[in-house]
């Protein structure tokens, strides 16, 4: 029962080799093989035939009565036994179908004698990004994070800031009353290639992504806490019954106490993606309220139309946790997003090849030359790479 679902995806491939498959079967093919790049890789590898013939003339050459003969002297009767029995119930399902399941069950990419490094590259690999930011006092003096990692600071108003190697975190027991009744701004800001997260005053957690920033009271004074943010940013705002509020350009996003996403980069669609609790969006003239695992959106060409959709959240908050998940989504977006974090270029050698649409994960805290790789095996495209630039091109 273990090999079942490969066996089923196996049947599907042997169906497509042979051209007898039916457009329902078609479909659902189709379907695997865009959930993940390394399904469309091993389709593409399974369906080669010059790999195909390498398989074949292995499979002719292995003794399976010499196998049988070695393996059992080294093992006991029971062993044996349970084995021959094994052995006994995979041979009576030997086929097309079976080969290939079993070659999909087990087929690793990372083994040597199957994995061909097929991006070329030019210096050293491309590294991800890493803690780093700015931090701009109320008195404008600004100070490298990634510098002055394990000091505090003090603000004009008292309040202590503590600085870590991957936070800054305002909630304080040595934080004392402020001494002003006006708030005292400072700023975050992330740069390309970099992340970092903060502790607000009232408890309040952000993860700030690459290229964004964060205008915030050091202290929340009045009967609201609002921030500014730009970018993109991860929420989980504690409960103390003021309302919180993330103004961005176009939307000002009110909580009590819940956790959410907010990407609100210049010339891209502002996207507010609710894990738990709830959230109201406003616009100039609207307001809407979100559930969890619902994403309101607002796109550049039409600022007045937000548009509500269900979303499989950990799509837009994986980065949080290290990781990118990518789902059927154009090689443009994918690409966009990696540049920010990775601080790369990328050139396309058409137009075309933007729309080409895969699924994947990324390890965000990796070097990005596996993802390319594994690009290629999918058979579509080709990549070259020199410095910080990739160029993408057709695999003809």
């Amino acid at each position: 029962m273990e090999h079942q679902p490969h066996y089923n995806i196996a049947q599907l491939i042997a169906s497509h080799l042979s051209q007898s498959i039916t457009p329902e079967e078609a479909s659902e093919l189709k379907k695997w093989r865009e959930e993940s790049l390394e399904h469309e890789a091993l389709f593409q590898k399974l369906c080669n035939e010059e790999y195909l013939k390498v398989r074949l003339a292995q499979r002719k050459a292995f003794n399976p009565e010499m196998g049988w003969t070695q393996t059992s002297k080294k093992i006991q009767t029971k062993t044996r036994k349970r084995i021959l029995y094994r052995i006994t119930q995979l041979a009576a399902l030997i086929a097309i179908p079976l080969a290939i399941g079993l070659l999909i069950a087990h087929l690793d990419f990372s083994d040597g004698k199957e994995s061909i490094a097929l991006v070329q590259r030019k210096g050293a690999a491309i590294a991800p990004g890493e803690k780093k930011a700015l931090l701009q006092l109320d008195n404008g003096e600004v100070v490298d994070l990634k510098s002055a990692q394990n000091t505090q600071l003090k603000e004009k108003d008292g309040t202590a800031i503590c600085i870590s190697s991957s936070n800054l975190n305002y909630l304080s027991q040595t934080n004392s009353k402020p001494t002003s009744e006006e708030e005292v701004y400072n700023k975050l800001e992330i740069p390309r290639g970099g992340e970092y997260a903060l502790v607000l005053s009232d408890g309040t957690r952000v993860h700030l992504n690459a290229m964004s920033s964060l205008r915030f009271p050091v202290q929340f004074l009045g009967d609201k806490r609002v921030v500014e943010l730009k970018g993109e940013g991860f929420f989980e705002v504690s409960k103390t019954g003021k309302p919180f509020i993330v103004k961005t350009e176009t939307t000002q996003i009110e909580v009590l106490g819940t956790t959410f996403n907010v990407s609100a980069y210049r010339g891209e669609s502002y996207r507010t993606t609710l894990v738990t609790g709830s959230v109201r969006i406003k616009t100039a003239d609207k307001s809407y309220l979100l559930k969890p695992s619902e994403q309101a959106s607002i796109t550049p060409e039409d600022a007045d139309k937000v548009v509500i959709r269900q979303v499989d959240t950990q799509l837009y908050t994986s980065w949080v946790q290290g990781k990118f998940y990518f789902k059927d989504q154009r090689l443009e977006e994918i690409m966009h997003t990696l540049a920010k974090w990775y601080d790369i270029t990328v050139d396309y050698q058409d137009e075309r090849l933007k729309d080409l649409k895969f699924g994947c994960h990324v390890d965000r805290y990796k070097e990005i030359t596996p993802f390319l790789e594994l690009l290629e095996r999918t058979g579509k495209v080709a990549i070259t790479t020199h410095g910080k630039t990739i160029n993408i091109n057709y695999n003809y």
